[in-house]
């Protein structure tokens, strides 16, 4: 299964092409987002961007996993994870309902 995965080159060249500033500028603006996003999330567990979604921190307590070839089993340390829930405009626009 091929993935489409878009870069932040990519995002980069769209926010050039769209704004017409310079391709440094662009990359600033969005590693500025993408750090206000993650200082965010340090900060508050949530971040709400509206008409878009919600960033959230979620908690996972260890557990034990199993290597499906070899049937070991092993210790998955507990860990953060980053969720995201996409706003009712969001799934609005991606169901062609506006």
């Amino acid at each position: 299964m091929k993935r489409n995965n878009i870069s932040k080159n990519e995002v980069s060249k769209i926010i050039y092409s769209s704004l017409g500033i310079p391709i440094v500028f662009s990359r600033k603006i969005l590693d500025l987002i993408l750090e206000t996003i993650v200082e965010g999330l340090n900060k508050n567990d949530v971040v709400k961007i509206a008409g878009f979604g919600k960033f959230k921190i979620r908690n996972k307590r260890k557990r034990t996993g199993r290597n499906p070839m070899t049937k070991k089993e092993y210790e998955i340390k507990s860990r953060k994870v980053v969720t995201f829930q996409p706003s009712i405009l969001l799934k609005e626009i991606l169901n062609g309902k506006k």
